[in-house]
């Protein structure tokens, strides 16, 4: 399983790749805009070039866009859903020229319509999405803690939701271990991966799990609280955070790790610990 981190961009692209390249990342997450924000600034092609050779040289990839923490495609406000709908237009366009495989965004919110009517708008919302998005960059849903009126927090919800596409290849699933965990799909022990894992399969196949988020989780397990924790430093620890990098139908995958980062380093010192149980499972296996 290739390991790396969500850098940030905020001075610039180029500089993004050096420093992914400086923490010695196999893949690299970032972000197309402001996450928290709707503007976007343009990027010149030599930026563009620049980075994209950076990352090739180092043999990064692949490149993961995350969407903005804005987006909600299933929200019953129209005005938000449209403007959901044109950044995430951009974000796939841009994910092309850049040369991202996927682009990552979050299911959104139902905001008191409900579940089913959340999938439904979500689903209209997606089918526009991907009439115009370029066939190189899958488009993965992430689950999501289930809080309130976030849609993404059982696997039933993405069942129903692919069934609603038509079953549409280019839509998979972003496996967020915190996440997940924090849903109630606990993940603290070789035993629960394994049972976790084998939900996931029974419901989706593995053919739509095409990226990890290796974070581990501050909250206790079914607690539904999205609280990012430091490698080992969770509720998931290293036991559960080793089992997953241990499972062979896992291992063609990447894993991207977004663990706090207060202090200088932290990143550094979170992928070495990752790679230090990527190390243990290859020579358990």
């Amino acid at each position: 399983m290739r390991l790396g981190v969500h850098v940030p961009v905020a001075d610039g692209l180029v500089r993004a790749a050096r420093r992914a390249r400086s923490l010695r990342c196999e893949c690299l997450q970032i972000f197309a805009r402001n996450p928290r924000g709707w503007r976007t600034r343009s990027l010149p092609e030599d930026e563009i070039a620049g980075f994209r050779a950076l990352l090739d040289r180092h043999d990064i990839h692949p490149l993961v866009i995350h969407a903005s923490y804005l987006i909600s495609l299933a929200s019953p406000d129209r005005a938000l859903r449209d403007q959901s709908l044109r950044a995430m237009v951009e974000d796939m366009a841009r994910g092309a020229l850049l040369g991202a495989r996927f682009v990552v965004m979050h299911p959104g919110h139902h905001m008191g319509a409900g579940t089913a009517a959340g999938l439904r708008v979500l689903a209209r919302s997606l089918r526009s999405l991907l009439a115009s998005a370029p066939d190189r960059v899958d488009l993965l849903l992430e689950n999501t803690a289930g809080r309130g009126t976030e849609l993404g927090g059982e696997w039933e919800e993405f069942i129903s939701l692919l069934d609603l596409l038509g079953g549409d290849g280019r839509v998979g699933v972003c496996f967020d271990t915190c996440h997940a965990h924090a849903a109630g799909y606990r993940l603290d022990s070789p035993r629960w991966v394994g049972r976790t894992l084998n939900e996931f399969r029974g419901a989706l196949g593995t053919d739509r799990l095409r990226l990890i988020h290796l974070n581990d989780c501050r909250g206790e397990a079914g607690a539904h609280r999205d609280l990012h924790e430091h490698i080992g430093r969770g509720t998931i620890g290293d036991r559960g955070l080793g089992a997953v990098l241990r499972r062979r139908e896992l291992r063609d995958l990447s894993a991207i790790l977004e663990t706090p980062m207060p202090r200088p380093g932290d990143d550094r010192r979170n992928l070495t610990r990752a790679k230090r149980l990527r190390r243990r499972a290859r020579s358990s296996s």
